[in-house]
């Protein structure tokens, strides 16, 4: 997984990189004609338009965590008769869905060692953690309670919102998360 892109969306981005610049403008137009599914937001077609590969990998990040993120630029190969790319990144996908995810390979080690707990919880507020599951893992009276805490709603976040603490946790403690990662 690592800080910055997820090895699984460095491959994508290498396969974008391989378009050509004709193919590559006809994926944008296609990714902004795409409906995304129920609870995303579809691509800016103002930051697709002068979006390099890396700015895309980016945006499809950004806007649809890297499983969806996946799927939609499969989508979009697909529809511009780029298939063999397609299919790559079709077993990317199977890739993904088989591994098994940081915060759930780590889970004790991060409970045990992870210090900036505080942190790691403002950053989640929001979006991944609700306002009373912010309040209530907040009383907690160490950094291990806390995260003792906050695991205990993990088994119900989807990969989007693993994918979000993941980041979040690299955000916060970045030395931590490459030794767990054998960097």
């Amino acid at each position: 997984a690592g800080c910055t892109l997820s090895s699984k969306f460095l491959e994508l981005l290498e396969i974008l990189e391989m378009l050509g610049e004709r193919e590559l403008q006809r994926f944008k137009d296609k990714l902004s004609e795409i409906q995304p599914k129920e609870g995303y937001q579809q691509l800016p077609s103002g930051s697709l338009s002068n979006a390099d590969p890396p700015a895309l990998t980016d945006l499809l990040l950004l806007f649809y965590g890297t499983d969806y993120g996946a799927e939609v630029a499969a989508e979009a190969l697909r529809a511009i008769d780029q298939g063999a790319p397609a299919k790559r990144i079709e077993r990317l996908i199977a890739a993904l869905r088989a591994g098994g995810h940081f915060v759930d390979l780590h889970r004790e080690q991060l409970i045990q060692r992870f210090s900036e707990v505080d942190a790691v919880l403002k950053l989640l507020r929001g979006h991944t953690l609700t306002p009373e599951q912010y309040q209530s893992i907040s009383t907690g009276r160490s950094n291990v309670e806390k995260m003792q805490k906050l695991y205990e709603l993990v088994p119900s976040w989807g990969r989007e919102r693993k994918d979000q603490f993941h980041r979040v946790l690299c955000i916060t403690n970045r030395a931590l998360v490459d030794e767990l990662e054998g960097r």
